[in-house]
């Protein structure tokens, strides 16, 4: 795709796969991060840019399509691009492969801003970046737009009330650890999708389909689609907990959400929306979603 750069090159490890025997959510999170910094330098915001002048570049939205797993010894390549450059913020894109065979194994849109790290608030980028973001333009390509998701129905009405109200259980309960932080000294957005991997594991066991339950039925579970939307910075120390809420029960896909929140204070800090579904350990395709599941959807 003209005007996409390679911004990652690495390799899926034993230990960055679960026990559905694939690569985690967060380690794609994680490796597209790596990505960034290195488009960063590509638009002239790389690490000595922003040790002399104090800017960085802070994720602000995701919207991510896994479109095929990553398994243990699998070859990567992310390759990023832009998609639109605005005054204090960007729209860029990234796309995953493997690389021994090129197959597509996510996309990502992402907007991002321009951090002054004194002030923590956004600012215009400089001409030459936003000159050098121009010149890597692209098109969305139809694989990326999303499916199951809108990009802009999201809900941002997002409090420990209403959370509350809407019945969402506790999923994750934890801290900003020193080495989840990266440059910008607040927590990485692949520590943001840890919080809500984890958190998968108790909204399954929620939905009535635990992990003891899915071994013994040959089952797993997989994210097909996900987006997250980031309302504050974490920073190190700071205490988390995440509330998980069921939305809708398609035929093969459970809708749902996470919201992320300063445990001490009650502020949210993210929220995200993501359609999950079940596959067969033994054929990895996608089964039904089990009537007992979608049982629960009517009862409210």
């Amino acid at each position: 795709m003209t005007g996409m750069i390679d911004t990652y090159r690495g390799y899926v490890s034993m230990q960055e796969c679960d026990e559905m025997g694939h690569m985690n959510i967060q380690h794609y999170i994680g490796k597209t991060s790596d990505a960034s910094f290195n488009y960063r330098v590509a638009i002239g915001m790389g690490f000595t840019h922003q040790r002399e002048s104090g800017l960085g570049y802070v994720a602000l939205e995701h919207h991510v399509r896994f479109h095929r797993e990553l398994r243990t010894s699998d070859l990567v390549l992310v390759r990023s691009g832009t998609l639109e450059v605005r005054d204090k913020t960007m729209r860029m894109y990234q796309e995953m492969r493997e690389i021994v065979d090129d197959r597509l194994a996510a996309t990502f849109v992402v907007d991002v801003g321009c951090l002054d790290l004194g002030t923590r608030r956004l600012v215009p980028w400089s001409e030459e970046t936003r000159a050098k973001a121009q010149a890597l333009i692209v098109a969305e390509p139809d694989h990326a737009r999303p499916r199951g998701l809108s990009r802009e129905a999201m809900d941002r009405d997002v409090s420990l009330a209403r959370a509350d109200q809407l019945g969402m259980i506790e999923s994750n309960r934890s801290v900003v650890n020193p080495w989840e932080c990266d440059t910008n000294g607040h927590m990485n957005a692949r520590f943001f999708m840890a919080r809500f991997s984890d958190a998968q594991g108790h909204m399954w066991a929620h939905a009535g389909l635990g992990r003891h339950e899915q071994a013994a039925a040959g089952l797993a579970t997989a994210t097909v689609e996900m987006r997250l939307v980031y309302f504050r910075e974490l920073l190190a120390g700071e205490t988390l907990v995440v509330r998980t809420g069921l939305v809708e029960a398609g035929e093969k896909t459970l809708r749902y959400r996470h919201w992320l929140f300063n445990a001490e204070t009650g502020k949210p800090a993210c929220a995200a929306e993501g359609l999950g579904l079940l596959f067969s350990r033994e054929t990895r395709k996608a089964v039904p979603i089990p009537d007992s599941i979608a049982a629960r959807f009517a009862r409210g």
